[in-house]
C-alpha cells in the first residue's frame, strides 16, 4: 500500500552496465546505469549532471534513449525517460 505523498513508479531492476550520456551541447560522457525501469534510471558519472537538462542515453546494441535529468547528488543522478522504455 502506498503512503500519502509517495509517487507510484514502475519496479526498478538493479543492474550495472556502461552507457554514454550525450548532453544538450552534444558532449559525450561515460556513465554507468545502476538501476532501470521503463520510466527512468539511476546513473553514476564522473561529470556533474545538470538537473532539468535534456540528454540522450546511448546504450550499446540497443540505441539512444531521450531523457531528462531529474535529480543529481555527487556522482549519482536520476533520469526520467521522455518515452517509455520496454525492458526485455
Amino acid at each position: 500500500m502506498r503512503e500519502p505523498g509517495q509517487i507510484k513508479r514502475s519496479p526498478r531492476v538493479d543492474t550495472r552496465f556502461n552507457a554514454t550520456l550525450i548532453d544538450g551541447d552534444g558532449s559525450k560522457y561515460h556513465v554507468v546505469v545502476t538501476d532501470i525501469s521503463r520510466e527512468g534510471c539511476r546513473l553514476e558519472s564522473e561529470e556533474l549532471l545538470k538537473i532539468g537538462e535534456n540528454v540522450q542515453i546511448e546504450v550499446p546494441k540497443y540505441g539512444l534513449y531521450p531523457a531528462q535529468i531529474r535529480w543529481a547528488l555527487g556522482n549519482e543522478a536520476g533520469a526520467v525517460f521522455l518515452e517509455p522504455v520496454f525492458l526485455p
